[in-house]
């Protein structure tokens, strides 16, 4: 594996995440939830400070919790996708944005990881979590609130969009 690697959580590394079963140290933990199938080992690596992400991951892969994406590019940069979603008028509400609770709650965890890095892994943790579109709906709210006060209020366009990015 090298730094272009784009890692997922496997379905033990998000049974992890709610259950904490694998005795892992806070920076395996904190990799773990930054690992999105999105963003490329340099990515992470760069997102949480941890200048051995790669071995960090490899430890998680060997336990079964990520594994690496099949034909995966790295994450990649941006295009039409964001564009459109910009032209959008305003941003959406979490809810127009379509999809099923549980995509809903994966692009809303991401989106905080991405605004925040490890600053946000409490919010995203719980955001990932969330058993009702009502209680995902107020951790938005939350994360909205915090991202406007540590980034600006530039940065809620950009959380917007990676909303309602796939």
């Amino acid at each position: 594996m090298n730094g272009k690697t784009v890692y997922a959580k496997t379905a033990a590394g998000q049974q992890e995440i709610g259950e904490r079963k694998a005795g892992l140290d806070i920076r395996q933990r904190r990799l773990l939830i930054l690992v999105d199938g999105h963003r490329s080992v340099d990515e992470l690596r760069q997102v949480s400070g941890l200048q051995d992400a790669l071995a960090l991951l490899e430890s998680l892969q060997a336990k079964g919790l990520v594994s690496p994406v099949a034909g995966a590019a790295p994450a990649p940069a941006p295009g039409p996708a964001p564009a459109a979603a910009a032209a959008a008028s305003g941003p959406a509400p979490a809810a127009a944005a379509g999809g099923d609770l549980r995509d809903r709650r994966r692009r809303a965890a991401h989106a905080v990881n991405e605004m925040l890095g490890p600053m946000g892994e409490d919010l995203a943790l719980r955001l990932e979590e969330a058993k009702s579109e009502d209680v995902l709906e107020q951790l938005l709210e939350r994360a909205r609130t915090v991202i406007g006060d540590v980034r600006g209020k530039a940065a809620l366009a950009r959380f917007e969009q990676l909303l309602v990015e796939d």
